[in-house]
């Protein structure tokens, strides 16, 4: 039986070439000024990070937040434009041919009509319409006198969401978002 002690290891080159010698690394030794991070410096670098990446998720929900108000806003607009050009489009009627408003004398005020998130009409008031429906619109004419060549006053009010506030026969005033509207129209 051999003992540890007995076992000689030989001396010399070990068949390294003399341009290739092992070396040990000042990072294993313990040597002061190594390369590579201690770990302070490695805490301090997460930190740094960690801060950063807070920031950046900041701006995301502020971001998102924005985006959310740009698009009621743009379906809000949307939703204005198309009751204009049902306005426009009714030459000579005492309704409008899409959306069926009252232009008559003494229209009642005001006119509620209820939009989906889309912005397309869900139905009209009493038809389940206000839980079917992102937005809503009220709209108030003004008719001219019959014997005058004045303008007819239309203000349209689309608000949302058009469950905040559910008596389509008032203004609506608890909503998180609306656009008024004022405008004339010539129907003489």
């Amino acid at each position: 039986m051999t003992r540890v002690t007995d076992c000689q290891l030989p001396s010399g080159n070990l068949g390294f070439s003399t341009g290739h010698q092992r070396t040990v690394s000042s990072r294993a030794t313990g040597v002061p000024g190594s390369s590579g991070f201690s770990l302070i410096e490695v805490t301090i670098a997460l930190g740094v990070a960690a801060f950063a990446l807070i920031a950046i998720l900041g701006l995301l929900q502020t971001g998102l937040t924005s985006q959310k108000a740009t698009t009621e806003q743009t379906a809000a607009t949307s939703i204005a434009t198309m009751i204009y050009s049902d306005l426009t489009a009714a030459s000579g009627t005492s309704t409008t041919p899409q959306l069926k408003i009252d232009l008559s004398s003494a229209p009642p005020s005001p006119q509620t009509i209820y939009f989906s998130e889309a912005g397309k009409p869900t139905g009209a008031i009493g038809s389940g319409a206000v839980t079917a429906s992102r937005y809503r619109a009220s709209v108030d004419v003004h008719p001219a006198a019959t014997t005058s060549k004045t303008p007819t006053g239309v203000r349209i009010l689309v608000t949302w969401p058009a469950a905040a506030d559910p008596l389509p026969s008032q203004w609506p005033t608890k909503q998180a978002g609306a656009l008024d509207i004022w405008t004339t129209l010539d129907r003489n």
